[in-house]
């Protein structure tokens, strides 16, 4: 099932509780609407209860500094903590400072909900689904 969304492609599966959201480029000239996109996910993550979290990265460009993208991914992993979130599953992008970034967010948000990067789809899911 599709949610409408004119910034990013949200799609639900409710059989299994797992949005897929296919991550947005991000530039320096779109903060104003990537944080507004993100607040819009974080409801949608609400008002459907979602579970389950498949982000899709591997074809985002970001053009922002390292650190305004850090502080960007920390509020947003801080925000999902606040909805009953239980896994997001990450398919990477192997690049070291996104990566890095990732990493310390899910660090911080520790024991709300679990968080783990991957490859494939495929083995997300499985991750996502055990």
């Amino acid at each position: 099932m599709l949610i409408p969304n004119q910034f990013i492609k949200l799609e639900f599966n409710p059989a299994t509780d797992t949005l897929f959201v296919e991550w947005p480029n991000i530039h320096d000239y779109t903060l104003y609407e990537l944080r507004f996109i993100l607040a819009e996910l974080i409801n949608t993550v609400r008002n459907y209860d979602i579970k389950k979290i498949l982000a899709d990265s591997r074809k985002s460009t970001i053009t922002l500094p390292e650190q305004e993208y850090g502080a960007i991914v920390d509020q947003f992993a801080k925000d999902l903590s606040t909805t009953r979130l239980q896994k997001l599953a990450r398919l990477t992008t192997g690049l070291g400072y996104r990566e890095k970034a990732a990493e310390k967010a899910a660090d911080e948000v520790k024991g709300a909900f679990s968080v783990r990067s991957f490859y494939t789809r495929e083995e997300a899911l499985v991750w996502l689904n055990d």
